[in-house]
């Protein structure tokens, strides 16, 4: 439960019209320039009509207010993210999320998801090209 209430923050929820939750997603700064998606999820029935994209913007833009240059996920739907303009890396670029998640799983060392990574659009550096 500390664990829930420590990251609670960091999650958006988006409604339905009726009030029901059709989609989550959450924004976990990992390091000083570095975020992370997690947890998003989409209701089944609500799938492919853009709200896991627009939670994915929801995060990008809250990146930019933070003054995180780069953000990551580990995925089951690289294709997803691909379409965001991701692209995939090994997970050993993202020694901050093995330091502080990772070795706490179940499933490390042998992890079967796939790292996926952005620059962030809009920020000084991307803009740059730094």
């Amino acid at each position: 439960m500390i664990y829930l209430y420590g990251h609670v923050r960091n999650f958006s929820v988006a409604e339905t019209p009726e009030g029901e939750i059709s989609a989550c997603c959450a924004l976990a700064p990992v390091w000083e320039d570095l975020g992370e998606i997690c947890s998003l999820v989409v209701r089944d029935d609500l799938r492919r009509q853009g709200l896991g994209r627009r939670m994915v913007a929801a995060c990008l833009e809250e990146c930019r207010e933070l003054h995180l240059k780069k953000i990551f996920a580990l995925t089951y739907q690289e294709v997803f993210f691909a379409r965001l303009g991701f692209r995939v890396v090994d997970k050993s670029v993202l020694p901050q999320k093995i330091w502080v998640d990772c070795a706490h799983c179940a499933k490390y060392p042998d992890c079967d998801e796939t790292a996926v990574f952005l620059d962030v659009p809009g920020t000084l550096e991307t803009a740059t090209g730094k």
